[in-house]
């Protein structure tokens, strides 16, 4: 329930006078026995979506519009009744917001529009979202917004079908169905509802970076070295998925001048960006996109300057939209900088060179993933569009690809052979359980483990020092033992939980201890069953979905060398050439975490089998004999 008090005889950041009765309560009305439907995947006519709001005698209701830039809702007495059938029925008084989508910039953009009739309606009434997303997964977003707009409605995000008892309509006042051009009653009334600052936690110049976001984002090429250049020129480099929303907007109100790629922190920025400072937008589009040009118009006279240095656009062979590379030319920046007064002339800048340019359009790629102009693209998306309806015609699938075999070497015995092989100084072993792979080691030992159930000779003869942690790996990294002990790590085994996102970590922090030839090895990579590689542990055979940090490290550190030997029976990744002074995954990591959580074997063109396509399977003793 809406229980916050507002008064609103000036707006807090404009001081125009602003009443309750100058937001439009005489449109808002109220349907008995409505019927609402959401969007549908795969149901709509050409690009219109069936969707819509309907009143008893089923005629779509007013203010009900629901569309994004590019598809209109598609709301007709005959969408209406062929979702009857489907329906469910929600009780009490609902206030109908619009959609929404799962990212948070278009949540900005596409649900806002009708909130302010929450200053009217009864305080028992809930809100009511038609979803666009795909799953069943609620955006976590939705909740940090409204709360930060102290709206305490109850809500709902609807996913099919539903006779609602009572339902609120109002007119939208800021969404794509008015491409984001809000009246300034509307800006008064948001700009009030937003929280006061406290100290700010940033100096006077911001840059807002693209760099922690998934690789297959959108992005502009080097961003890395943009980031250095800036921050030696006095800005604080800041990724906004870091902070909370409300540390978002106490940022923008305390910043003088604010460095921001086109994309969703400008959706942020206009509700609290003082008048006083500067906005410099670096362009990823040749065409500035509209929906941010009039957010930023309605809600700001801040001095925006649109910096467009762009020499290149490519991309990756993806049907995405917001996925574009673009390159950017830094001489020319650094000219544009200058000319606006951002940076000085003496000041130091370097321009990437070509190395530095592929090594960035590589990034989160898979290594078969192809690229193309702006001029390509369109029929690209073609052939792609005619491809998926001729394999919609086909009455027959094509099989999977053939699962290889993992029966070389055991992979115990791999180990010993690298051992000595490769004669380590100092061995570190993250998951040592029962201690067979660690009484392989006749060297210095470092063994972590949080349960540690040892039951085979780990004690060397050879008189080294060894060394037990039982406690969790992210323990054991964080209180920096091999570091205050100087010691360099030269062979590293990482099997302890098999869940992607903890071997990431134990790789991220077990690289910056390795010496100059190290090599770390990762066990459980190679799964031949969908049963195998659940994340939920069971008996048997489990390797967990580990196999998902191969693909990233594959996509994201194309400057390791990674060999997958076939070591029965589920494969051993040995990777050399590390770089513990790489930042690469860690800035990404809760972005990867994100990107990759939901993917399965399946998802692969061929299934499993398409997996394996993704690396040259190797026998551990053709392997071994290059050492």
């Amino acid at each position: 329930m809406n229980t916050r008090p507002r008064a609103f005889e000036a707006c807090p950041e404009t001081g125009s006078p602003v009443g309750m009765a100058s937001l439009p309560f005489e449109h808002i009305e109220g349907h008995r026995d409505a019927f609402v439907v959401p969007f549908r995947r795969g149901v709509r006519t050409g690009p219109r979506f069936h969707a819509g709001a309907f009143d008893a005698a089923g005629a779509p209701l007013c203010n009900t519009e629901m569309r994004t830039i590019h598809r209109a809702s598609l709301a007709t007495k005959e969408v209406r009744d062929a979702a009857l059938a489907d329906a469910g029925t929600l009780h009490g008084e609902w206030l109908f917001c619009g959609i929404l989508s799962a990212q948070f910039g278009h949540i900005i953009t596409r649900s806002l529009g009708m909130l302010w009739a929450i200053e009217h309606v009864p305080k028992s009434v809930k809100l009511l979202f038609v979803s666009m997303m795909y799953d069943s997964g609620e955006h976590r977003f939705l909740e940090t917004l409204l709360a930060t707009l102290g709206i305490e409605n109850d809500y709902k995000i609807l996913r099919r079908p539903a006779h609602v008892e009572t339902l609120y309509t109002a007119p939208d006042l800021f969404s794509e169905v008015i491409w984001c051009a809000a009246p300034q009653v509307y800006v008064d009334w948001i700009k009030g509802r937003m929280p006061t600052p406290g100290a700010s936690e940033f100096g006077r110049k911001i840059y807002i970076t693209r760099d922690r976001l998934s690789g297959t984002a959108g992005r502009h090429l080097c961003e890395d070295i943009l980031e250095d250049n800036l921050a030696r020129a006095g800005f604080d480099i800041v990724a906004p998925e870091t902070l909370t929303l409300a540390q978002q907007l106490a940022m923008y109100r305390h910043a003088d001048t604010v460095i921001a790629a086109d994309g969703s922190a400008l959706h942020i920025l206009p509700f609290s960006i003082r008048d006083t400072a500067s906005v410099y937008v670096l362009q990823r589009r040749t065409e500035f996109p509209p929906l941010i040009a009039n957010h930023l118009s309605s809600f700001t006279n801040a001095a925006i300057h649109r910096i467009d240095a762009i020499d290149d656009v490519i991309w990756p062979q993806d049907r995405a939209d917001n996925t574009a590379l673009v390159a950017l030319d830094f001489k020319k920046l650094q000219d544009l900088f200058i000319g606006h007064g951002v940076l000085r002339a003496t000041e130091a800048w370097r321009c990437p060179d070509q190395k530095d340019f592929d090594a960035s359009r590589a990034l989160g790629r898979p290594k078969h993933q192809g690229f193309m102009t702006d001029s390509e693209r369109p029929q690209f998306l073609r052939d792609l569009r005619r491809s998926k309806l001729e394999k919609k015609a086909m009455k027959d699938v094509a099989d999977a690809l053939p699962i290889p075999v993992i029966d070389g070497l055991r992979y115990f015995r791999v180990l010993n052979r690298l051992h000595e092989k490769l004669q380590p100084d100092w061995y570190l072993e993250v998951g040592t359980f029962t201690g067979k792979s660690l009484s392989l080691a006749k060297c210095n030992t470092i063994a972590v483990d949080p349960k540690f159930q040892i039951s085979f000779p780990v004690v060397n003869a050879t008189g080294r020092k060894m060394h037990f942690f039982q406690q969790t790996s992210d323990d054991f990294f964080a209180e920096g033992f091999v570091k205050q002990n100087k010691i360099k790590i030269d062979f590293a085994f990482l099997d302890g939980m098999h869940l992607f996102e903890f071997l990431l970590r134990d790789f991220i922090e077990a690289e910056k201890l390795m010496s100059p030839d190290g090599v770390i090895a990762l066990h459980d990579c190679c799964p031949t069953t969908d049963y195998m590689a659940e994340r939920e542990f069971h008996d048997g055979q489990w390797t967990g979905d580990v196999w998902k940090t191969l693909l990233i490290l594959q996509q994201y550190r194309p400057d390791l060398q990674i060999d997958v030997l076939s070591a029965a029976p589920t494969g051993l990744v040995l990777i050399r050439n590390l770089n513990p002074r790489s930042t690469v995954l860690s800035k990404k990591y809760d972005a990867l975490v994100k990107e990759f959580m939901d993917e399965e074997l399946s998802d692969f063109d061929g299934g499993i089998g398409g997996y394996f396509q993704n690396f040259n399977l190797v026998d551990p003793l053709e392997f071994l004999d290059t050492l």
